[in-house]
Parts: C-alpha cells; structure tokens; sequence
C-alpha cells in the first residue's frame, strides 16, 4: 500500500512525487511512456526566477538564457526589449527526465511504461495490474482521465482551446539570447507566433491559435512564419499541441487532486505551463502529506485553497487581460506596438509590474481606455 500514487511524470507530476517523497511518504510515480520527457509538446521557455524558487537548476537542463525579446508588429515593424537574464530555453526531454529522477532519489519509486485505465476502491488499476495508494493525483495531461474518473468535470469544448504547432529548425538564423514575438490577425489569429533559439543554430519556432478566429490550422500559420522569417532552414521535428483557456473549477474530489496541464494551470496570456505545473505540484504534495500524516482527508483541499491564495487572483486578472486582447484589432496592436517602442525599447529591464503596464497601455489611447474597462468586471475562474 503506498501513500500516493501520482499519475503522469511530466513537471507538475515529478514534483508532487518529489514534495511528497521528501515529506517521508510512501510514494509511486507512474508513466505510460516508456521514456520521460517523450513526446515533447512545449516551446521551453522558463522564468529563471521562478525555476530556481522550486528547484537548482543544472547546467544540461539550459540550452539558453534569455536575455531580451524582439517584438513584432502586425506590419513587420520590430523592436527590442532587453531583460539581461530573465530565463532560459530548457532541455525539457532532460529536464523532466532529472526531476523524476529526483523525485527516485528522494524515495519515490518510478515506473515508465504504465498507463493507468481507472481508479479502483483501493488506488488505481494500470496495464500492469492494481497499484493500491491512499491517495491518487491527477498529472496525465489536457483532458485527463483520472479527472474524469473521479467524477472531477473536466469536460472543454472548442471555445475552451488554444492549438499551437511547432517546430524545432536547425541551420537558421537566430540572435542567441533573444526570444521574437509576432502578432496579429494574419498572423497567429487570437494568439501569436514565436522564435525560441537554442544555441548552435537551433530554435523552436511555432505559433498558438484560438480556432473560433480561424478555420485554418495552426500549422498553415506557421509555415507562413517561416516564409516570412527564414531564407532557410532545415526540420529536426514536429509537435503539436492544445491549450486550455481556462482552468478546473475543482481541483481536488475525495482521495483525488489534480495538477498542472492536468487542471488545466496555464498562464491565460502566454500559454506557458511549466511553472504552475511546478507550483501546483509541491503544493498538492505537501497537502497529500499532511493528509497522510493526520490521517485525515479534508486536508487535502489545502491544496486547492493554497493554490487559488498563491495564484488564483493573478489568473483572475490575466483572465480579463487575455479576453481583452482577443477583441483588439491588428490597428490596435499596431498601436500597442507604438506604447512598447515608446516604453521600452532601449532602456534595460530589470523587473516588470504587469499591473502597472496595464494601466499604463489603458492610458495611452482613448480605445485602449474603452477595453480597460471591460477589465474592471467581476470574472470568476
């Protein structure tokens, strides 16, 4: 009988395992891919702050550091923004790998090549027969099944969606050190495109999509990008991916919670899941180990209240931000263009306030004023 038993070795999983391990619980991570890290479905960007507050980062997990940004207008205006050493591109395929193994090294057991296919009295059933654990958490992914299982409503439809397609190019030309950004309707309709480098002319270059904009997929799109950016270039691979546009109401049911992709955690204005994947993990572990050590299962909807206390006001507010920006024309991101270059091009970063440049972008146009105020309505997770 193990204490835990966590479903999906991505980041949110290997954390909870990692949390929970340490706390001194029985734990077991399984993972239905033979190898951790595969398939790969993620630009790899990662906040370096926010990495080193869960986690010492090593050295092979970095293929670079991001040090600024080029932001593209609708027309192909650009300009610079530099924020000396802001993030990283990660190795996701070894950076995942690691963190299931710390989570070993910390006592939990790992097993690849399992793939759960419901919940039992007892734990859950897999491919390789009944795994018993006191408590089940959920890190299986967009659309997850032990969600559903639960009784957990992890139902989305189309409107609920991002989908993006990506590819990883070699032989192009990149400014090491500087993500690019692209927007606008032509472009990446109610999302936007991306040009992540990695070092020795590598780069994830994709583009996210809001399908209700558009009939076309996110593939056509970035194609596009690469006419328009690359003399050329060379395809190493392919992924593709969806994103959820809003998270569970519900991350925790009985013995079960939820985390990461899994409950849907991803930034409502960038898409990036790495981070709330991390966050939401050590906190469902250290729940699920209190539960453990009281013997007492209500404490593990501290998770849930912990997690809305760390982030739920923040994604309350990008919430109103990302439905503003789906209603902005290519001309007022031809203006928004205009606030950056103004604001920020060639004056170094060190430390950005979102809510700060939201007031200050609703000021600086009449129409921009007219969105703010959309901003100003209650908006519930």
């Amino acid at each position: 009988m193990y204490d835990i038993a966590v479903v999906g070795a991505g980041p949110a999983g290997s954390m909870t395992a990692l949390t929970a391990a340490r706390e001194g619980c029985k734990t077991i991570l399984i993972e239905e891919h033979l190898e951790i890290g595969i398939p790969l479905a993620c630009g790899e960007g990662m906040s370096r702050e926010w990495l080193s507050e869960f986690v010492t980062p090593k050295p092979s997990w970095i293929a670079s550091t991001i040090e600024g940004a080029r932001f593209y207008s609708p027309s192909g205006r650009s300009f610079k923004v530099s924020y000396p050493g802001v993030g990283y591109i990660l190795e996701r395929k070894i950076f995942d790998r690691d963190l299931a193994a710390l989570a070993a090294s910390a006592g939990c057991e790992v097993r690849v090549g399992t793939q759960a296919i419901g919940l039992t009295d007892n734990g859950i059933q897999t491919n390789r027969g009944e795994v018993k654990a006191k408590f089940i958490v959920g890190a299986d992914g967009i659309g997850s099944r032990v969600a559903k299982w639960a009784g957990i409503d992890a139902r989305i439809g189309r409107k609920d969606l991002w989908s993006a397609y990506e590819y990883l190019l070699a032989g192009v030309d990149v400014t090491l050190g500087e993500v690019e950004f692209m927007t606008g309707r032509e472009v990446a309709p109610g999302g936007y495109g991306w040009v992540f480098p990695k070092g020795d002319g590598l780069a994830n270059v994709g583009v996210g999509v809001y399908p209700p904009l558009t009939k076309k997929p996110p593939k056509f799109f970035v194609e596009k990008l690469l006419e328009w950016r690359f003399k050329k270039y060379s395809i190493l691979s392919t992924h593709n991916s969806i994103t959820p546009s809003k998270a569970l109401k519900n991350l925790v049911k009985d013995n079960v919670c939820i985390v990461g992709d899994a409950a849907r955690l991803v930034d409502p204005i960038s898409g990036g899941g790495i981070g709330n994947a991390l966050l939401s993990g050590k906190l469902a572990g250290k729940s699920c180990a209190s539960a453990i050590k009281s013997n007492d299962i209500s404490k593990l909807k501290q998770y849930e209240k912990e997690w809305l206390k760390a982030e739920g006001r923040n994604f309350r507010f990008k919430f109103k931000v990302r439905d503003v920006f789906m209603k902005l024309k290519d001309s007022d991101l031809e203006l928004l263009f205009d606030f950056g270059v103004k604001n920020f091009e060639g004056k170094p970063i060190t430390e950005i306030n979102e809510l700060e440049i939201i007031k200050n972008i609703i000021t600086f146009s009449p129409r921009f004023l007219k969105l703010g105020l959309h901003l100003l309505k209650p908006r519930s997770i």
